[in-house]
């Protein structure tokens, strides 16, 4: 009997600390990917452009990563990789950029993605994501599979200077009405 229960209580020690692992893999796979985003902006801040491969976050001088993370649920160095243009991003046509007064359709830009360089596509790269398929513990931003959780760069300039090309008067929500511009005298 005494056995029985011990046995019982084994088991459900080692589930609890597989649970407790496979949560501990989440928060990090958050954070590696917040790391890789990261990354992306010091890259784009320091050479003016987003990097083109991920071999250019690891091999950037001064460095953007601290090192080429693994995606701990897979424990491989490959991640999924999420492009400009993909993931409901909106491309301005000319310029490549995000944004712009009239909306166009979501598209595939036309970049090198398509083309492959030793075997690695090629593109603006604005963030990644794992490549496991496996449902997770957590919900990530209403996500349940690793492969959807996305880490991308938010905060990409339309082409003007970080102006979206929207007026700067908006409608105040308490009494609806358009604030002016500040020394536009009032009648």
């Amino acid at each position: 009997m005494v056995l029985a229960v011990m046995a019982i209580m084994m088991a459900a020690a080692v589930e609890i600390a597989s649970f407790q692992a496979q949560r501990e893999r989440e928060a990090e796979l958050i954070f590696r990917g917040q790391q890789y985003v990261e990354g992306i902006r010091l890259y784009r801040q320091k050479y003016g452009r987003l990097p083109m491969r991920m071999k250019e976050l690891w091999e950037a001088e001064p460095r953007v990563l601290r090192k080429k993370w693994d995606d701990p649920i897979t424990g491989s160095d490959k991640w999924g990789v999420i492009f400009q243009g993909q993931e409901g991003q909106e491309i301005r046509p000319g310029r490549g950029g995000v944004g712009g007064r009239r909306p166009t359709p979501t598209r595939t830009p036309v970049f090198e993605r398509d083309r492959e360089d030793d075997g690695e596509k090629v593109g603006p790269i604005i963030g990644v994501h794992s490549l496991s398929t496996d449902t997770s513990i957590k919900v990530y931003e209403g996500r349940t599979q690793y492969n959807e959780w996305k880490f991308i760069l938010k905060d990409l300039p339309s082409g003007r200077g970080g102006d979206d090309g929207r007026s700067r008067r908006t409608r105040t929500p308490q009494t609806g009405n358009t604030p002016r511009p500040t020394g536009t005298p009032q009648y």
